[in-house]
Parts: C-alpha cells; structure tokens; sequence
C-alpha cells in the first residue's frame, strides 16, 4: 500500500490545483483573449448605462431610445435600416419581394437561425421560424396590455384592426393578412400598398419574438425575453442586468469571425448624465449615451478638439443622427388654432442663438424644415432649402396684432410643459424659448416640469422625434389626422399630401410629395421646429468595432475590447 507523505500529499494537491486552473484558464482563452481575423479579441465585459428605469425588456413594450437600445441586445428584426434609397438591407430576412402594387410583401428567412438557450425549448425546436414572424405580426396588432408602441400595425395589415378588436389571442390565431406557405416564407398582405412597409419593419419596435417561449411562460412571457439576438439575459437587478454571449448566435462579421466579441455586457439603470459621466472618467463604464456638450468640453476641451482626437484617453463618436426637437401646440383648441398666433411664437424665436450660446454649438437650427435632412439624402435626392429665415421681432409682433391680441384685449398667460430635468440641456433651451417670447413678445409663459397635460388651455411643449427608420414619413405621420397617436392638429391639404406620399409608386413621386407635405406643415405652422442634433458618444479606448446608425442604435455583437480588462 501506497503512502504518502503530508509534505508529498501537499505537493501533489498543488499540482492538481495549478493544472485544473490552467484547464479552466485554456477554456476561457478560447472564448477569452485568443486573437482572431484583423486582430480582434474575444472576452471581456462592455459596461454601459442609460437614463431610464429597467422597464420590460420587450420589442413592443417600449417606445423610448434607451430601452430600444437594450432590447436589442435580445431581439432582432427582418430588416435593418441602411441610407440607401430603399432604407433597409436584409437580416433575418434573406429575399423580400413586393407584388400586387405594394400591397403583398413575400419574405423568406434565412435558414439555421437559432433563438438563444432557453428552457423553453427542452422539448421543442428552437429554430426560427416563420410562425414566430407571425406571432410577432400578430401579437403586434392585439390588444396586450403590455404593448404601447406601434399599435398602427394594426391599421396596415389586413385584419389588423378586426383582430385588435375582436380581442383575439396570437397564441392560438393569426392576423388573416398574414399567410404562412411553410417554415421560411410567408406573405404579409397590407390594406392598402404602403411603400415605406419595409423601412417600418426594420424599427427595433418589431424584433421577432419566439412563438415557443411565449406559450410556455405564458402570463410572464415578457418577463422571459427570447431572442436571436447577440446577448442573452443572464441576471435582472433593480440597478442593473447582466447580459452574456448567446452561444447560438448565428452571424459571422466580415471577415468570418463567430459574432459577438465580448463575454458580457452590463447595464445600469436610472443613472443620470453627470453621475455617468463622472463613472466614464473613473473607468466603471466603457460607452457613454448622449453626452451633453458641457460634459464633452470638461473632457476634451472642445467639440472640434474631441472630433479631432486630441483627447488621448478617451474616443468621442459624433453622428449627424435624425433627432429633432420642437415646440408643439393644440391647433384644434384656442388660442393656438390661430395660425397667426402660432407664427408670432415662431418668429420670436431665435433658433441659431439658442444651439451658438445655450447648446454650446450642439445642433443645428431648425426654421423653415423639421425633418433632419439624413432623411432625403437617399440616391441623389433633393433636399429642402435648410436656408434659416430672419429673426423678424417686428413682423412677430404684427402677426400677434393680426390675431386680436393687443393692449385692449392681450393675450391669456401660456403654460409650457418640459418634460426633462431642470439640469438637462432640453430645460434649458426651452427656458430660453420662454424668455424670448416674454421679451419679444411681450407675453406671460410660465414653465412647468413634467409631461403636458391633456385639457390644460393655452398650453405648449417640448417635443423630441428620433425617427424609429429611415424614411421622412416617420416625421410627417405627427400631423396626419389619421394616425392612431394624438394628433393635435387637422388639415386637409396635409392629409392628402401624406397619404399621396405613402401610395406613390416611384421612389421620385415619394420624395416630392413629402417635401411638398413637409412644406405645408411649416406654412401652417403646426409646430415650431427648434433644432436637429447628432448623437455623441464617448466610449473608452479599449472599446472598439462602434457602429452607431441614424437612429441612434448600435450593433452590440461587433463590439471587441482591444485589451481584456478585468472583471
């Protein structure tokens, strides 16, 4: 019989330690730093925040930016938006055809597209396939109490609104626009043609959810999100979720490499643009949303100095995005269904002023457009004159005569809701909307935090649009009296000229229409534009492969750290 010694036991304990952690530290490198195609990492952890409480990690349970920017993490859609003239490319769609005028759309999928692991598939394949589409199509035009963005599927596929109405279950029955002809093609028939279909459903509002996993948690199925996105949710926190790698995702980058990059991605919830900042600068996060530009110039001097890399700790990414902000207002109610009142406000207004001293060079002045000019640029297309009006007091105050207000008879006191911080720069340019108008104008206007309140008389708000894809139709859709959203404001000439827009049938007439239709909103002053504005992020140096679109999204899974760091 065999003896060991304490001493040699000892020994032999070690070895076995060492090597089981070198076994366990080889598995990690294949995943973790091994170097791949364009000198490319694998592992490594991404941490990011947004503004914003968790929410329900959901495609069709959100309508805010931050939240589209998580869930994407989950959830993909059959289109991506792209600046090209038709304003999609393919994703989980591999051909898309258009018949019958545009009112019948052929998809078919790619095939050995998986959904990330989940139980829900112990006893079911976990492929995707076209039933999920449908579900997805489906679920989108029911009355789920958990939906609240893009309910106007409904009124676009054929019997989406009979669906929604009857109340009926997705589960169990499919809106009958949509045909399912076997696992990867189907057709979606629509109402009526709708050339921007397609652009719509490259919004993050229609990333495809599972059929299975729905049926098996039921209830709680948005408490489960399944996807065939890149990350798979690990662990929901009050603070924070944990996101990791989805072992059956399906997309290789350009140069073969498995997608995505990195191990894990953290997000923190309801943490504000100073407290992010002063994380970024102490190295706890690697990508930073939004960053005002004060906060840019206490880290880089400058806005052109952070654009020219001066800065060598830090990368800023600036895109000329299609965020716009305006003022709108009740057209339909007194007193701001006088055009002439509405004009006055517009023209006491001095948009340049505001980006030049109170945004500190962020955005671009709006007067004469609302929609960002990214959204005409497709093929040689022929933009509005962005050309800025005069800032004309004395020709505001005749328009404010011109609508019966005068020193017999002046105007009511006004109420303007901002829905923002009071230390946000969205306050402080609406503060100095409100001084112009009491300078210029000579009216009473009182601030008020927090979202407009409905029924509330001589009121006006601020107004923020990112447009959910590429595409002017996005924007011109607010003023159309048809649309299911709050529509404060009706005009035939504008109603005709949208739906014109929709049902043209070359890419040209489309264009003209809705710049001849963006035209008329202004003339009638249905809002009063402000100013555009790009995205900056600032991320650190490590953190490469940043892809950032129009709409302000990312694609997380071909984001690699060019040095693993530890966790």
């Amino acid at each position: 019989m065999l003896v060991l010694k304490k001493e040699a036991f000892a020994r032999y304990v070690i070895i076995f330690l060492i090597l089981s952690c070198v076994l366990t530290a080889g598995v990690y490198f294949l995943r973790g730093t091994k170097k791949i195609k364009g000198q490319k990492q694998y592992g490594g952890t991404v941490h990011l925040s947004i503004k914003t409480a968790r929410g329900v990690c959901n495609p069709l349970s959100n309508n805010t930016l931050d939240h589209h920017r998580v869930q994407q993490l989950i959830f993909e859609p059959l289109l991506k938006p792209s600046s090209n003239q038709r304003g999609w490319n393919y994703h989980l769609a591999k051909t898309v055809r258009v018949a019958s005028g545009g009112s019948k759309i052929f998809i078919e999928l790619k095939q050995n597209i998986r959904f990330a692991p989940d139980p829900c598939f112990r006893l079911a394949s976990d492929e995707l396939t076209t039933k999920d589409i449908a579900f997805s199509l489906s679920m989108a035009c029911s009355n789920n109490p958990h939906i609240v963005s893009n309910d106007y599927l409904a009124g676009l596929i054929r019997g989406g609104k009979q669906f929604r109405k009857q109340n009926l279950n997705p589960l169990l029955q499919t809106v009958s626009g949509v045909q399912i002809i076997d696992d990867y093609n189907l057709i979606i028939n629509l109402d009526r043609p709708i050339n921007h279909f397609l652009e719509m459903l490259c919004g993050p509002s229609f990333g495809i959810m599972s059929k299975q996993a729905a049926a098996y948690y039921a209830s709680d199925f948005f408490n489960h999100p399944v996807g065939t996105g890149p990350f798979v949710l690990e662990e929901s926190l009050a603070d924070r979720s944990i996101y990791v790698a989805n072992e059956h995702y399906w997309r290789k980058d350009r140069l073969g490499n498995q997608l995505p990059f990195v191990n894990k991605i953290v997000v923190r919830f309801n943490v504000s643009g100073n407290q992010a900042h002063r994380l970024f600068l102490k190295n706890k996060l690697d990508l930073l949303f939004d960053l005002p530009v004060e906060d840019l110039q206490n880290a880089f001097g400058t806005l052109s100095d952070a654009k020219s890399g001066k800065n060598p700790l830090h990368e800023v990414c600036v895109k000329n995005a299609a965020k716009v902000h305006f003022i709108q207002f009740d057209c339909t109610r007194a007193p701001f269904n006088n055009i002439n009142l509405r004009k006055a406000f517009a023209l006491a207004i001095d948009t340049k002023t505001i980006c030049e001293e109170v945004l500190k060079g962020e955005g671009q002045p709006l007067k004469q457009r609302f929609i960002p000019l990214s959204q005409y640029k497709m093929n040689g297309a022929i933009p509005l004159n962005p050309t800025q009006a005069a800032f004309p007091i004395k020709e505001a105050k005749q328009l404010l005569l011109a609508a019966g207000f005068n020193q017999n008879n002046p105007p009511p006191a006004f109420h303007f809701f901002v829905d923002a911080q009071k230390e946000s720069p969205a306050f402080r340019w609406a503060e100095a909307v409100a001084k112009m108008l009491r300078q210029n104008l000579g009216v009473r206007i009182s601030l008020h935090q927090g979202p407009h309140k409905e029924g509330v008389s001589n009121a006006l708000w601020r107004t923020g649009w990112i447009g959910d894809y590429f595409g002017a139709e996005s924007y011109l859709r607010l003023f159309y009296s048809g649309a299911q959203a709050p529509v404060y404001f009706k005009n035939l000439t504008i109603d005709s000229l949208y739906v014109k827009s929709i049902l043209a049938s070359s890419f040209e007439k489309k264009i003209k229409l809705q710049q001849d239709c963006e035209k008329e909103i202004i003339a009638q002053q249905a809002l009063i534009p402000i100013f555009s504005q790009g995205f900056i992020l600032l991320k650190q140096l490590h953190l490469r492969g940043l892809e950032l679109n129009d709409t302000g999204l990312i694609d997380y899974a071909q984001l690699y750290i060019k040095k693993v760091r530890p966790i």
